[in-house]
C-alpha cells in the first residue's frame, strides 16, 4: 500500500527548475516524504531500478529517452510495471493521447500545471493503486498468468476484464494478444480485430495485427497494420524497423525498402537511424539499398570521411566499381596509412583493366608495409597484365 504522506516519489524533467518546481507544489499539498531527481528517462530508469519508488512524475518530451519510451521500458520489467506513473506534457500530441488512453499511463497532465490538478491526480492515481478497480486488477492478474506460462489463466483474466468494463478496447486487445501467444490465431485475429474497430487509435491493437500477420507470413496486411500503427503513433518507428528487417531476413528486400522509407521519413530523416539500417543491411546482403542510403548521408555530411570507406566498398559489392573508386579515392587522401583502403583500390583499378594505376597505388603499400603479402602478389598480376 502507498502512504500518501511518507510515499518515495521520483520527478523526471530535462529542466532541473521543473523538477524543484514540482517538488515543491507536492510538498505544499503534504504528499510525499522522500523526493528523487531524474533528468531523462534512462537515468529514470535506473534509479528505478535501483530504489525503492511509489510514485513517478514525468515528463513527456525529454533527451536521450523521452517519458513515453521509459514508460514502455518500465511496463515490461516485472518489477517494476506496477509503479503509477503521471506522465506531464506540454502538448496533446495525436499519438500521446491514443498512448495515454489505451496503454498502461495511470494519468496525464497538461502543462501549465496548478496544484489543484496535480493534487487529484496524485490522489486518484495512489488510490487506484492501492484498490484496483475490478478491470484494472483482472489485467494485472493476466499480466501474472502471463509470467508464469498459464496462458489459458491469462485469456480468462482478460475476459473478466472485458466484462467489468466492455465499453474500452484495452481488455479485448489484450485477450486478442493471449489468443496470439497460445497461437490461436483465428481467435487472436477476431479480437484484435475488434479492438481495432473499437478504438481507431489503438496503436496496440494495430501493432499485434502487424504481429500476427507476419506470423502468418500474410506480407501485405502485416505491412497495412504496422504503417497504420506507425502513422498512429510516429514516435514508435522502432516497430517499422523491426518489420523492415524482418523483410530483408526473409529476402524480401523491395517490400523492406518500402518500409523503411516510410520509417525513415517519419523520424525526420534520421540520419542516425539511416545509419542503423545501413549497418543491417550490410550484414543481410542488402547492399544496393545500404550503398542508395550511404550516399544520401554522405552528401547531407561529406565531413563524415568514415563513411567514404564503407560506401565504397559496398558499391563494390553490388558491382558499382567506378563509383567505388571515387569513393575510396577520398577515403585514401583522408586516412593515408589505411593499407586496406589501398588493397581495395589496386583490386578495383585491376577490375577496370588499370594495372599501371593499380600498381602505383601497391608501390604505395609496399612503402609502408614492405612485407605485405597481398600486395607482393597484386604486384605480379600487375607485371602480367
Amino acid at each position: 500500500m502507498i502512504d500518501l504522506n511518507e510515499m518515495t516519489v521520483l520527478i523526471v524533467d530535462d529542466i532541473i527548475t521543473m523538477c524543484k518546481s514540482l517538488h515543491r507544489m507536492v510538498l505544499n499539498i503534504g504528499y510525499g516524504e522522500k523526493f528523487l531527481y531524474a533528468h531523462n528517462g534512462k537515468e529514470a530508469l535506473r534509479i528505478l531500478r535501483e530504489e525503492s519508488i511509489d510514485l513517478v512524475l514525468m515528463d513527456y518530451n525529454m533527451p536521450e529517452m523521452s517519458g513515453g519510451d521509459a514508460l514502455r521500458h518500465i511496463r515490461v520489467e516485472r518489477n517494476l510495471r506496477d509503479i503509477p506513473v503521471i506522465m506531464i506534457t506540454a502538448q496533446v500530441y495525436r499519438d500521446y493521447v491514443a498512448e495515454a488512453a489505451e496503454s498502461y499511463i495511470d494519468a496525464y497532465i497538461l502543462k501549465p500545471l496548478t496544484m489543484k490538478v496535480l493534487e487529484a491526480k496524485i490522489f486518484d492515481v495512489v488510490e487506484k493503486a492501492n484498490n484496483p478497480p475490478p478491470f484494472v486488477a483482472h489485467l494485472k492478474k493476466a499480466m501474472y498468468f502471463e509470467d508464469e506460462g498459464d496462458i489459458d489463466a491469462a485469456i480468462n483474466e482478460a475476459k473478466l476484464a472485458m466484462e467489468a468494463k466492455p465499453g474500452t478496447s484495452r481488455a479485448v486487445r489484450e485477450l486478442g494478444y493471449y489468443y496470439f501467444k497460445k497461437n490461436a490465431f483465428k481467435e487472436a485475429e477476431q479480437w484484435l480485430l475488434k479492438a481495432a474497430e473499437m478504438n481507431c487509435l489503438d496503436v496496440f491493437a494495430f501493432h499485434n495485427l502487424g504481429e500476427l500477420y507476419l506470423k502468418l507470413n500474410d506480407i501485405e496486411k502485416a505491412h497495412h497494420y504496422f504503417d497504420k500503427a506507425m502513422q498512429i503513433s510516429p514516435r514508435q518507428i522502432d516497430r517499422g524497423i523491426k518489420f523492415g528487417k524482418t523483410l530483408v531476413q526473409r529476402t524480401m528486400v523491395p517490400k523492406a525498402v518500402r518500409v523503411f522509407n516510410d520509417a525513415i521519413k517519419l523520424s525526420g530523416n534520421s540520419i542516425e537511424l539511416r545509419e542503423e539500417i545501413v549497418d543491417f543491411c550490410i550484414e543481410n546482403d542488402a547492399n544496393e539499398y545500404a550503398a542508395s542510403l550511404l550516399e544520401s548521408i554522405v552528401m547531407e555530411l561529406p565531413n563524415r570521411t568514415d563513411l567514404f570507406f564503407k560506401l565504397g566498398k559496398t558499391l563494390e559489392s553490388v558491382g558499382d566499381i567506378k563509383k567505388a573508386l571515387e569513393y575510396l579515392i577520398r577515403a585514401e587522401k583522408i586516412n593515408k596509412e589505411n593499407l586496406e583502403i589501398k588493397i581495395h583500390l589496386a583490386k578495383d583499378y585491376l577490375t577496370l583493366g588499370k594495372p599501371i594505376w593499380a600498381e602505383k597505388v601497391l608501390k604505395r603499400i609496399l612503402k609502408i608495409d614492405p612485407n605485405h603479402e597481398e600486395a607482393k602478389e597484386l604486384i605480379r598480376h600487375c607485371v602480367k597484365e
